[in-house]
This record gives C-alpha cells, structure tokens and sequence, in this order.
C-alpha cells in the first residue's frame, strides 16, 4: 500500500494534479475576494444587476469560443509538432469569430436592457463589456495552448496573475470612485482586467506569431470540426449555469439574484477541484487509454468519491456560519441557497472527470445531447421553483439537474465495457 502510494505521489499525472489544483486555489481564492468586495460593496439589488449583466457577457465569450478550447487542446496534443502552425490559424478565426459575436452583443443590447429592466439605462454597460469578449476569447487561446502542451506552471500563474490584476482593479475602484459608480466601473474593472496578463503573453510569445505565412486552413477545418459538438454542449451548459439568474430576474425581485449568485460563488469549491480534474486529465486522456481501459480510469475517479463527500459534510455544518463571515447579514437569504447548491455541484466533481473519456474515444456528442436534453428540464425546472421559492427554488432545480446528469452518466458507464472494446 504504502509503495502504491508513494508511486502515485511521484507520478507526473498527480505531480501536475497538484500544481494545477494550487494554481486554481490561489487564482480563484483571488477572484472570490473580488466577489466579496464587490457584493460588500454593492448590497444584494445591486449586485443582483451586476451578477446579470455579467450572465449576458459570459455567455457571449462562450460563443466566441465555439468549442475550440477543448477541441485545441485534444488537436494539439496529438500533434504537437505542429503546435506553432496550430496556434496562429486558431488566432485570428477567434479574432474574426469575436467581432462577428461583438456585433450582435451590440445590436441586442438595447433590447436586453428593455426586456429585463423596463429602462434603457443599462444599454451603455452592456455595450461597454462587449468589446471585452475579443480579449477574453484570446486570453482562453492562450491558456488552452499552455495546456495543451502541459505547461502547466505558466497555464496556473497566468490565471493567478489574471485574477490578481482584477481584485486589485476592484480594490482600486473601492477606494477611489464614490458608490454612485461602483456598479459601471465594477463592472468595467471586472472584464477588462484580462487585457493586462494578455499583453504580457504577447510580449513574452511573440515567437508564436513568427512566421506569418504558416497559416492552414487544414488546421482550422479540423479544430472546428472536432469542437463542434463541444461547442453545441458548452452553449448548453453555459445556459444551464445562467439560465438561473435570467429566470430569478424576470420572475423575482432583483434581491433574489444577489441572494443566488453571492451563494453559487461561495458554492464553487467543488468546481474549482472539478476544474482542476479537468484540466489536468484532458490532454493526457489520448495517451492513457492507449494503455488502459476505460473502466480502469473511471474506477481512478470513482476512488475519490468518499473525499469529496467529507468536504460537503463539512461545508454544510459551517455553512451559515460562512455567508455571514463572508458576505455579512444582508446574505442571511443566501444560507439555504449555498446548502442546496452544494449538493448539486458534488456531482459534477464525480461525474465531469469521467464524461471526459467521451471525448478521448470520439463520442462528445453524447455530453452535447444530455446537457441539451437538460436544457428544457432546467427551465421547466425553474418555472415551476422559482414561484414558490425564489431563488431556494432555483437552486433546487440545480440538484435535480445533476442528478439527471448522475443518471445520464451512469447508462453510459454500463456500457463502457462494450465502448472500450469496439
């Protein structure tokens, strides 16, 4: 046993395992005190708006994405000697695809502020973070290309430094803005902080850029091919995620969207290690099951289940005793919001790892059908809650989702043996 364990602490897998889940830690440790300030800051009706203004902004950098990230990584890290050429076709079609989803966000924006608010008065905000999504969709380039070369040291410092550059914007504009204009420059602090680590990386990979000339449609076709069904999936579950606050908006005073969002934020410990599993595991899924079974890996991850259980036992105890601490009395609302979300995202640290092996043998577009298949259920979900709990409801809907999902997975799971021999 003990020879088993010193093997698995030397290996290269857990070694980077480590590296990342730390980086993740310090750089998300970073962007959660951005939060507590912000919502401190703001109060539960403001930071409602914040939080839905952002939902628009995130999903828009979603579709600027359209799936290449994870697409990128598994291309690249099949073909690494290739990795350069790779990196500047992807480049500027995410320029290209960026302006195209600017442009719409633009147009929209006037109806998304008369829609959700009755008033036109959060046009100009909307309009403001658009320009944002070009230099978040770069900025995830990056850092996919880091991965997918297992850098994973510089793939960790910079998220930690991207966050860093945003608690000390948010800091900044604390101190020395009046609260009058704290919900816009919060807002401007918060997306356009990513442009200072993304002129660092130009700088210090220019080599990237050189020579022009090694431009391929080739590479293109084939990224977006293969992230097609990831991009299909991801705009789901990016709904999925958001679709929470949109509905609280319409259907709830604006309270209940800071209640909800001040609880899922404090909720993502268990995202953070699912994010780190991922990161981690998914440029070396090719590699590992050329020489092990599916089975082999999915018993890895399910080894960890009695881990993840104590930290949500615990989580759940101190939770009141965290949302006062953390984000005061005005959040008492948030208590049974956070013990509910908790559960819901548990799941997804068991069952995110395990659906990456759909990727490695080509089959995304089973985790593009469940999450669209979740889709409807969400809203269903959320009509139905929502009126009857306010955000509570909301939340509800969460954990009755991933327990679909928990299901989805466990089908494909019984017939893993037969995927893994075909």
């Amino acid at each position: 046993m003990k020879k088993i364990f010193l093997s698995t602490i030397n290996s290269k897998t857990f070694r980077d395992l480590l590296g990342v889940l730390s980086g993740n830690i310090v750089s998300q440790g970073l962007s959660f005190l951005a939060i507590v300030i912000i919502s401190r800051e703001l109060g539960p009706k403001n930071y409602g708006i914040f939080s839905f203004l952002l939902t628009f902004f995130t999903i828009s950098v979603q579709i600027a994405d359209f799936g290449i990230s994870t697409s990128y990584i598994k291309y690249v890290s099949e073909n690494k000697e290739r990795a350069k050429e790779i990196f500047l076709t992807i480049f500027f079609s995410k320029i290209f695809l960026s302006f195209v989803v600017i442009s719409l966000f633009f147009l929209s924006s006037s109806k998304i502020s008369e829609f959700f608010f009755e008033s036109d008065k959060y046009i100009n905000s909307l309009k403001m973070v658009s320009i944002a999504i070009l230099f978040h969709a770069l900025y995830s380039l990056f850092t996919a290309h880091f991965q997918a070369i297992q850098n994973f040291r510089l793939f960790s410092l910079a998220n930690i430094f991207h966050n860093l550059l945003k608690l000390l914007s948010i800091v900044w504009v604390t101190f020395y803005f009046s609260a009058e204009y704290h919900l816009k420059y919060f807002l401007f602090a918060y997306t356009f902080s990513v442009t200072g680590i993304l002129l660092f990386f130009f700088i210090k990979n220019y080599d990237l850029f050189l020579p022009l000339k090694s431009i391929s449609l080739k590479y293109l076709w084939e990224i977006y091919r293969m992230g097609f069904w990831v991009f299909l999936s991801s705009i789901a579950t990016m709904i999925i995620m958001r679709l929470d606050i949109i509905m609280l908006k319409k259907m709830s005073p604006v309270d209940e969207v800071g209640y909800y969002t001040a609880a899922m934020n404090l909720a993502m410990i268990f995202p953070l290690i699912t994010a780190s599993l991922v990161t981690t595991l998914l440029p070396k899924m090719y590699d590992f099951l050329k020489n092990n079974s599916v089975e082999t890996y999915v018993y890895r991850i399910l080894r960890k289940t009695k881990l993840v259980l104590s930290v949500l036992i615990l989580l759940e105890l101190f939770s009141p005793l965290l949302i006062r601490w953390v984000f005061g009395n005005a959040y008492i609302s948030s208590i049974p919001v956070f013990q509910i979300l908790l559960v819901a995202f548990t799941f997804g640290v068991i069952i995110n790892p395990i659906s990456l092996v759909m990727y490695a043998i080509n089959k995304a577009w089973l985790l593009t059908l469940m999450n669209w298949i979740q889709l409807p259920l969400n809203f269903l979900g959320n009509l139905i809650m929502i009126p009857l709990y306010d955000s509570s409801g909301a939340a509800i809907s969460t954990v009755i989702l991933r327990l679909f999902a928990g299901l989805y997975v466990t089908i494909y799971l019984l017939k893993v043996r037969k995927c893994s021999t075909d």
